[in-house]
């Protein structure tokens, strides 16, 4: 056995798990009438949305959706992408992703922001910082796919909960992205400033 290519491909799998979490988190979780479980997506849901048991998140667009089937397929868990058009008057296309992984998907999401939140005991190795980058990168990846700016045509990216914008900026300093937060109704807004305003 090639205990390296063991050791890159596990590390291959946590970083494809983590950035499946950051999808979901960012996209919301599905179930039950309220806010989203275990992953922390603030999205509030209708009471009176019927959302089909299996179903991890729901996206508008397809290459999300694909993304995260990718993903968790990576990760080692299988899942699916189903398409229905919702609305009346005003037509519309959901993309859902179903796969039983929450319980998963939020152990790799506390491993990751511990990677890369958490303050090391040691000094870290070339390995374990080459790693953190790789979540780093992935975070954003993860967040890039799903979130935009706000409505109002304001610059920056909306996310759903504290701790997610907290992975977001440590993981911008990583890759020296200057990164700003403001909290506003709904979530963080993040900005990515000018380096020259930053500086």
């Amino acid at each position: 056995m090639d205990i390296v290519s063991t050791g890159e491909r596990y590390r291959a799998s946590t970083v494809a798990a983590f950035e499946a979490a950051v999808l979901v988190r960012c996209a919301g979780v599905c179930g039950g009438g309220g806010r989203a479980r275990a992953l922390g997506g603030a999205r509030v849901r209708s009471a009176f949305t019927h959302v089909p048991a299996g179903v991890l998140a729901e996206f508008n667009r397809s290459v999300a959706a694909d993304r995260l089937v990718e993903l968790l397929g990576a990760a080692g868990r299988s899942a699916s992408v189903h398409r229905y058009t919702a609305g009346t008057r005003h037509r519309y296309e959901i993309f859902r992703v179903f796969c039983d992984a929450v319980s998963f998907l939020d152990r790799a999401w506390q491993q990751g922001y511990a990677d890369l939140c958490g303050a090391p005991e040691l000094p870290r190795s070339a390995r374990q910082i080459r790693h953190a980058r790789q979540l780093a990168e992935s975070a954003w990846r993860g967040v890039l796919m799903v979130s935009g700016p706000s409505r109002s045509g304001s610059p920056g990216l909306r996310v759903p909960d504290l701790e997610t914008a907290t992975v977001l900026i440590r993981a911008g300093r990583m890759m020296s992205l200057p990164v700003r937060m403001s909290t506003r109704p709904g979530g963080q807004l993040l900005l990515v400033m000018p380096q020259e305003v930053a500086a």
